[in-house]
């Protein structure tokens, strides 16, 4: 393992210390920038099973060692979840001083636009690329050019499992999410048997079904009972037609839990069934839409995936490998965390969310 990772003990869906006074704008927008740099909590996945995993921290860089071109190649940047990558890697080549290309293929159907963006990073001298791949098998060909030219690859969010031609990874296997997922649902809810409605993502997404895969296995000693699951892309009538259908079907459900758009959409779907109050949400991970849901109440609570901390870990370890300094084949995890309206100006919220009013940016210059 290279110096940038330390041992450290660490437990899942610890909620990070409350920092006091930070406000809106200016002090928090500072504060939150300032995580990049810090040391940062993270699951390293057993080669053989990544169902195992150790914990260990990041260490980031404190600068580039070396002139670097970065070339990073984005599915969409079309809501906030994307719109936090982005601003982790932008916040991070600033701090680190390296030269940054995002390129944004427009949506999760566009996927010969994102091969063609990857062609285009080789063909404007990267010194090494991000991918945050629309599909892991769409992408491989030309992910095994870019290392056939030398060029180390580096897969963040979206897991690639084939890990061959890849230099490292900063992802998250969302088998980790359903059973954080459930632990969240289960601290909710105690010794109580509940029905829940589950909507993992869009049918086909790998994310999605390894949600549904982890959240099965964390429920399984306890009296919860899955009675609806309903898959749909992640656009907000999509998911709220799912929402009150399953409403009408199950009038006796107690919980949805669902993709951040399914936990924002069913707030406003269970307030018009008029259960407000005893259908509660939970969100598998977070937006600012649902950050809001909580803080108003309406959401009890959400996994925070750390996408920001994904993004940057990312293009640390772009850095690193133009260094010479990343062991080939590095992964790390960001730990999941519990966001809940106790701890809205936490890391735990910081590590998801770009600050109020930023927006994309698609180059960086040092």
């Amino acid at each position: 393992m290279t110096s940038n990772i330390l041992h450290a003990a660490i437990f899942l869906g610890a909620t990070a210390i409350c920092h006091q006074g930070i406000s809106a704008g200016v002090a928090f927008a500072e504060e939150q920038s300032a995580i990049f740099s810090k040391p940062i909590k993270i699951f390293i996945p057993d080669k053989s099973d990544v169902k195992t995993v150790s914990e260990s921290v990041w260490l980031p860089p404190a600068k580039a060692e070396k002139k670097s071109y970065v070339c990073v190649s984005f599915p969409t940047m079309q809501d906030p979840y994307w719109i936090a990558a982005n601003y982790g890697i932008v916040t991070e080549a600033k701090r680190l001083g390296v030269h940054v290309d995002i390129l944004n293929a427009g949506s999760f159907s566009n996927l010969s636009a994102q091969v063609n963006q990857l062609n285009d990073c080789a063909a404007k001298g990267a010194d090494a690329v991000l991918v945050a791949p629309i599909s892991a098998e769409g992408v491989s060909s030309a992910v095994s050019s870019l290392k056939k030219s030398g060029i180390p690859v580096i897969n963040i969010i979206p897991r690639i499992a084939a890990a061959d031609n890849l230099m490292g990874r900063s992802t998250l296997d969302y088998y980790q999410v359903g059973i954080a997922s459930a632990k969240y649902l289960k601290e909710s809810i105690g010794d109580a048997a509940v029905k829940v409605a589950l909507l993992p993502g869009p049918a086909g997404a790998d994310w999605a079904a390894r949600t549904l895969e982890g959240f099965k296995v964390g429920i399984a000693d306890s009296k919860i009972e899955i009675v609806a699951i309903k898959y749909g892309d992640t656009d907000k009538n999509t998911q709220y037609n799912l929402v009150a259908d399953t409403l009408n079907a199950f009038p006796d459900l107690n919980w949805v839990i669902g993709n951040a758009v399914a936990a924002d959409a069913a707030s406003g779907a269970v307030k018009a069934a008029g259960l407000s109050g005893k259908v509660k949400i939970g969100s598998t991970y977070q937006t600012g839409p649902v950050r809001d849901g909580i803080e108003k109440g309406d959401i009890e609570w959400a996994l925070s995936d750390n996408v920001a901390l994904m993004a940057s870990i990312g293009l640390d370890m772009a850095v690193k490998a133009v260094d010479g300094s990343l062991e080939q084949g590095t992964e790390v995890w960001p730990v999941p965390q519990k966001l809940t309206k106790d701890n809205a100006a936490s890391d735990a919220a910081m590590a998801g969310f770009a600050p109020n009013g930023f927006k994309p940016v698609f180059s960086v210059r040092p």
